[in-house]
């Protein structure tokens, strides 16, 4: 039955065309054979990120709090209940969001014949994220469905996570809805025919394929064995919301421009970050050692679940150089770092008797990619990493900020970082661990108070069960306490990315100071 769809499809469209040279591809298809791969690649491990994270933050509604998420509630919900609510429908939908993103972004590839070798690894990308979206969704909807004061605390706008007005409604649509469902049985029709080709092909081993096979299989297992039982009661109680929800202005992924956003334009600009190389070069001699940056890519939000427009942050460094010229001659550094067990008698000779092998790759080394030189300290999914401009300042929008801290201080958060580079990426979220580290553990870890420390006072926040530090917190602090007697941060720089202009302009210390509270999903930041 699946492959008659698909046989169907191809026969109504043309079959995707390798793109000019010189022309911008505008569908992953487009990209010749092995830049179709490498994406394709990248873009199953990210979906891998995104269906565990989507698993994991399903499990705080559906076990860790189900008495919470699954009854009826006559009494209003406490300030704390609603947090925890919010804050993980909030985090869903943004999984449910991204995943969605990238199965429309290679769902082209009905059009191409089974032949195409490329028509497995479509395949195999979008029936992972359609049966990750079901086993969950299909469980959520069952789960919530029924509690009118749940579903009308959902369907409010939440700005910090970015959820828009009847975004529960919508999520219905897309979770419980007959064609949804009946993909899901024609994938399962189809997938051994896909895994041959795959097998042809000798990637069927590989680590993110083969889980994405097996996730494909249990994700299958779970959506059914819910339709099996619930299906007639979910779709007869969802029935009056899909006709109703369905006219409904909202930014989720079945919304055509969304698909655009996520899908089509991001395949044009890869590799090509709004912000670019020239710009960064032309802005370096104005960032000093220890400064904060938050970071956005329009196409690839790391820390998905976290709420906020800014999802990533980051420790700047300075190259080996500009942090020996800014540390090395301040007395109070060279005292403190004399007095230290390596007796070093400037800040970077501590650093580079301290950690030998993080130093050397430090200061002569190139990143991940091969960049150099180093400039950045950041925790990205490969660990927490050391990274030259093209990689860490590689993005959309920009934004930096100077702690209100002595040399000495900045010092001491430096140290403190580096004994932190090559620990694992926090896919937890857990920041009461330092074996794993997300982004934002990293700054707030560095720069926390000590005995002997001042530090950066930030408060922690709830998220979906966990305490946590957006990136957005850090702009936010930075905008609430300006120009109050306790401000702990400056502003140094922001560079403002235009999507539909295709560029990255300098912005006003004013326009970042309210970036935080721009949509999550707002693309063209109207």
């Amino acid at each position: 039955m699946f492959a008659l769809v698909f046989s169907l499809a191809a026969a109504a469209a043309p079959l995707a065309t390798p793109a000019q040279a010189d022309v911008p591809p505008k569908s992953v298809y487009d990209l010749d054979g092995q830049r179709f791969l490498a994406a394709a690649r990248h873009d199953l491990e990210t979906l891998k990120m995104f269906a565990e994270g989507l698993h994991r933050t399903a499990k705080v509604a559906a076990t860790d709090h189900k008495a919470l998420f699954g009854t009826v509630n006559k009494a209003t919900y406490s300030a704390e209940q609603k947090a925890l609510l919010l804050s993980t429908w909030g985090a869903l939908f943004s999984y449910f969001s991204s995943i969605e993103a990238l199965r429309q972004r290679y769902w082209d590839f009905v059009k191409l014949p089974p032949t195409d070798a490329r028509h497995a690894w479509g395949f195999l990308l979008t029936h992972t994220a359609l049966t990750s979206e079901l086993s969950e969704g299909l469980s959520f909807a069952d789960l919530t469905q029924g509690n009118p004061q749940l579903e009308t605390l959902f369907d409010e706008p939440n700005a910090d996570f970015g959820v828009p007005a009847g975004s529960y409604g919508n999520f219905k649509l897309r979770a419980i809805h007959v064609a949804t469902s009946a993909q899901l049985i024609t994938g399962e029709t189809w997938t051994p025919t896909a895994r041959r080709s795959l097998d042809g092909q000798k990637v069927s081993t590989e680590k993110n394929v083969a889980w994405a096979l097996g996730e494909m299989a249990s994700d299958t297992r779970v959506a059914k064995d819910k339709l099996n039982k619930r299906g007639v009661q979910l779709f007869f109680k969802n029935a009056l919301d899909i006709v109703k929800d369905s006219t409904a202005q909202a930014i989720f992924p079945a919304q055509k421009t969304f698909a655009e956003w996520a899908g089509d334009t991001r395949v044009a600009r890869i590799g090509q970050p709004l912000l670019t190389l020239d710009q960064c070069n032309a802005f370096a001699s104005r960032l000093l050692p220890g400064d904060i940056a938050v970071s956005r890519q329009n196409w690839f939000l790391s820390n998905i679940a976290l709420p906020g427009f800014w999802p990533h942050a980051m420790l700047y460094l300075g190259t080996a150089k500009e942090l020996g010229a800014y540390f090395d001659a301040d007395d109070e550094v060279k005292k403190w770092a004399l007095a230290q067990t390596e007796k070093a008698d400037s800040f970077s000779a501590l650093l580079e008797r301290r950690y030998p092998e993080k130093w050397k790759l430090y200061s002569t080394g190139r990143d991940l990619q091969g960049h150099a030189p180093i400039r950045v300290l950041e925790s990205i999914s490969e660990g927490v990493s050391f990274t030259a401009f093209e990689h860490a300042f590689g993005v959309d929008y920009l934004g930096v900020m100077r702690p209100r801290l002595s040399k000495l201080e900045k010092a001491r958060a430096i140290e403190h970082a580096f004994k932190y580079q090559g620990r694992p990426y926090d896919f937890d979220f857990d920041f009461f661990s330092d074996s794993t580290l997300v982004c934002t553990e990293l700054v707030y870890k560095s720069y926390a108070p000590a005995s002997d420390q001042k530090g950066l006072k930030v408060d922690l926040v709830d998220v979906a069960g966990r305490r946590t530090l957006p990136a957005n917190e850090l702009v936010k602090l930075f905008d609430t306490q300006l120009g109050a007697k306790d401000q702990q941060l400056d502003f140094v720089l922001f560079m403002d990315g235009n999507e539909k202009q295709g560029l990255c302009k300098e912005g006003s210390a004013d326009d970042f100071r309210k970036s935080w509270q721009r949509m999550k999903w707002d693309i063209a930041q109207k």
